[in-house]
């Protein structure tokens, strides 16, 4: 099961991802779960303290498989080892990678990262109770990219807001673009509204659910704590209910 969530900015992606990947774990899951944010937050979100080496500074082993003569990019490259040597596991064994970021100006593009990260991708998932969840920078950059290509299932995070719903119809242009045919959005910081009610009745697509707003989740930010050690987890397993039930 691969799931790539997306949206704009500070409509909560780290947090479903964290959530998520903490209830499958607790269910028997295995999960990876990959930080493709280049405002790395999700391993802290995951409870893990040490800092990870993010895969887009291993630059002699990207330079050694990805890139090939006259600046060509190799298609399939050798990334089988990639995962235990550069991942941490959190208390609740979920593996957690990072992708990380061009640190300097004027460095160059981004696309020899994003072909290792694509490699990386194919590679995860190899049984059925298999979980690989990508918590995607904000926006849909990656989309254009081509990065999430091949996941089972898109999850936009909305708020109850315009800009957010438009966010949403870019997702789905981008999505076809690349491939993914599912999509399913999460409402996340719901307080109940007429306004509320005819923006979400104007979505198309499968509401796994709706997360209420509530202050544990800046409490939880602010003293760096994962979100489900004091938050109440409810809306959150009923998201992990419907998710299952749409992949099965």
């Amino acid at each position: 099961m691969k799931i790539a969530i997306s949206g704009k900015g500070g409509v909560g992606k780290t947090t479903l991802a964290a959530v998520l990947a903490h209830l499958f774990a607790k269910d028997g899951y295995t999960v990876t779960a990959i930080d493709c944010d280049p405002d790395i937050n999700l391993p802290s979100a995951l409870g893990i303290k040490q800092k990870i080496k993010p895969l887009s500074e291993l630059h002699e082993i990207i330079e050694e498989r990805v890139i090939g003569p006259l600046g060509t990019y190799k298609l399939n490259p050798k990334v089988d080892d990639i995962f235990e040597a550069y991942s941490v596991y959190n208390e609740d064994g979920v593996r957690v990678l990072v992708l990380g970021t061009i640190e300097k100006g004027g460095e160059g593009c981004f696309c020899p990262q994003n072909a290792f990260l694509r490699a990386i991708l194919r590679h995860a998932i190899f049984k059925r109770r298999d979980v690989l969840i990508l918590d995607m920078e904000a926006g849909i950059e990656h989309l254009g990219r081509g990065t999430a290509r091949g996941v089972d299932l898109l999850i936009a995070v909305v708020e109850p807001g315009t800009r957010a719903v438009e966010t949403l119809e870019r997702i789905e242009r981008l999505s076809k673009d690349i491939g993914i045919e599912r999509i399913a959005v999460v409402v996340n910081k719901y307080i109940e509204s007429d306004l509320a009610k005819r923006l979400i009745e104007s979505i198309k697509y499968p509401i796994l659910g709706y997360i209420p707003f509530n202050g544990c989740f800046i409490k939880a930010d602010l003293e760096n704590i994962p979100p489900y050690k004091v938050c109440d987890l409810k809306p959150f397993k009923e998201i992990k209910r419907r998710l299952e039930e749409l992949l099965s």
